[in-house]
């Protein structure tokens, strides 16, 4: 994609994109990531190793 459009649409390697076409023309849009999304869903709450996080959290509570 040129730099042109990823400067645009403030797009970064790494960053996930949904191409469409709509109407005759193709739609770029930025996806936000996990960590995005969380941030404005729940300030503050980091989805980083969730999932490890969530396996201690379920051991933890089978044992006692």
């Amino acid at each position: 994609m040129p730099k042109e459009v990823c400067d645009r649409l403030n797009i970064v390697p790494g960053d996930y994109v949904k191409v469409y076409v709509e109407n005759g023309k193709v739609i770029v849009e930025k996806i936000l990531s996990l960590n995005e999304l969380a941030s404005i869903l729940n300030p503050g709450y980091q989805v980083k190793n969730l999932a490890e996080e969530l396996d201690r959290e379920r051991k933890s509570s089978e044992r006692g």
